[in-house]
C-alpha cells in the first residue's frame, strides 16, 4: 500500500484543489502499480500544510517569496 505525504504552505491550496491533487498523484501510483505488478494498490495520500514563515527556499521564508511572486504579476 503505497503512502504519499505532500507538503505545503498553510493556503497553497484550496479544498477542491487539494482533492483533484490527491486523485492525480493516486491515480499516477495506481496506473504505474498496474503496469508492472498487475493490480492496482489503495493509495494514501496525506497533505500537510505548515506557517509559511516555518518554510524556506534560497534563506527566504515562504511568506516572502510569495510576496515577490504576487509584485511580480
Amino acid at each position: 500500500m503505497p503512502f504519499v505525504e505532500i507538503t505545503s504552505g498553510t493556503g497553497a491550496l484550496t479544498t477542491e484543489q487539494k482533492i483533484k491533487l490527491n486523485k492525480a498523484v493516486s491515480k499516477s501510483i495506481k496506473d504505474v502499480y498496474e503496469a508492472e505488478k498487475g493490480f492496482r494498490p489503495n493509495v494514501w495520500v496525506v497533505l500537510r500544510e505548515h506557517d509559511p514563515n516555518n518554510i524556506l527556499v534560497n534563506e527566504e521564508t515562504l511568506t516572502e517569496v510569495r510576496k515577490k511572486r504576487e509584485t511580480e504579476k
